[in-house]
């Protein structure tokens, strides 16, 4: 599990130090470098996967592509100015000690380059971080809704990996199809007293949070696959409807609950926008699991703008589904004398499980809005 995570000379990060909890939530204004942290892990990893790390860093990759090296200078960098900069301080579950990586790969002086090669340093050993493994899952904002069929890749699926491009859960009917008849990995995720511990039970049971009275079932048809949904009525039988022809909460769901139950403990999972397309209770219930799965010993690592997420990360402590220390929250913003990233790490009173002395900007819209619909605010003031 990664405990520091830093970035140097990345886009808006000239220096950026994060403690990274089971379960961190990277929150703020747009555009201030929560999704730059998730790309730096996919350049390692891709890297690594293609056995080019640590000689070589690339910026273009089957999950992610950041462009040019020239784009992603920070130029208000004054320290090696030269040089971008990752390092990891994670716990080794294997040897059972604390162990750093550091990665310096040099910035050509001109023109621009579609990888970075590494400055010179000593061999790593990466094998006991799960962001080089397969406990590995990435969700990116750009994933899919309802298909009307899914593809099949099979080197993916060996992998264990839900996407094969940009993050997309491209595979979520193939997998289900492949490993819904295993048990979940780590059982105290069963949804209540369920008898029925495979991944495509549990995964059915955890989506009637999201969609009650929901069934799933997967058809293969040669090297696709088609995903139907059904609503269950007492005493009828199940009248199955496309995925097309459904809401897109319930594709969005689908896949990142996949994504929770079918973590082994000391995975890592990156999620970006949980929240798209997703009723607020389902965000409360998405969360639940989310916190179950982290207090599991699984590393979630979630990018999001909606306060019903956080809110269902601060319920999951106030339930003790989880312990203090088993939640970090983030809260980007600017430094705008320097035109730099700033991450707060946010203050919660372990007591009320409530934020303390939030920043400035931190989920106060609501709070704005009530205020000029009760009378208290300036209806003019733009």
């Amino acid at each position: 599990m990664i405990e520091k995570y830093s970035i140097h000379n990345f886009k808006i990060h000239s220096q950026t130090d994060l403690s990274l909890a089971p379960l961190t939530v990277l929150t703020g204004i747009n555009g201030m470098g929560k999704s730059s942290v998730m790309q730096t892990m996919l350049m390692l990893r891709e890297s690594a996967l293609k056995k080019e790390l640590p000689e070589i860093l690339n910026l273009a990759g089957e999950n992610f592509n950041v462009g040019l090296s020239s784009s992603l200078v920070n130029w208000n960098t004054i320290d090696r100015p030269d040089i971008l900069e990752i390092g990891i301080t994670y716990t080794n579950a294997e040897r059972g000690n604390r162990e750093t990586l550091r990665y310096a790969f040099a910035y050509p002086e001109t023109g621009a380059t579609t990888y970075l090669p590494r400055v010179a340093g000593e061999k790593q050993d990466e094998s006991g971080l799960s962001l080089f493994t397969n406990d590995f899952q990435y969700l990116s904002a750009f994933r899919n809704g309802p298909l009307d069929r899914y593809g099949m890749d099979t080197r993916s699926l060996e992998r264990r990996q839900l996407s094969r491009i940009m993050g997309r859960g491209e595979m979520v009917a193939s997998f289900l199809e492949r490993y819904g008849n295993e048990d979940i990995p780590i059982a105290s995720l069963r949804y209540k007293d369920s008898a029925d511990t495979s991944l495509r039970r549990q995964v059915e049971l955890w989506l009637n949070d999201i969609s009650p009275e929901t069934a799933l079932r997967i058809d293969r048809d040669g090297d696709s696959f088609k995903i139907k949904y059904g609503q269950k009525r007492v005493g009828q039988a199940v009248k199955w409807i496309d995925a097309m022809n459904t809401g897109f909460g319930i594709s969005y769901s689908l896949v990142m609950l996949i994504a929770l139950l079918s973590a082994r403990p000391g995975a890592i999972i990156l999620i970006e926008n949980p929240e798209a397309h997703i009723h607020p209770a389902a965000q409360g219930a998405l969360m639940r699991l989310a916190c179950m799965t982290a207090a599991a010993g699984v590393q979630i690592i979630i990018e999001t703008h909606s306060d019903h997420i956080v809110n269902g990360a601060l319920v999951g402590l106030k339930r003790k589904i989880m312990k203090p220390a088993d939640l970090g929250i983030y809260y980007f913003t600017r430094d705008f004398e320097t035109d730099n990233a700033e991450p707060i790490k946010l203050n919660i009173n372990e007591a009320t499980c409530r934020i303390k002395n939030a920043p400035d900007g931190f989920f106060t819209q609501m709070k704005s809005d009530m205020e000029i619909l009760f009378g208290f605010g300036d209806e003019d003031d733009e």
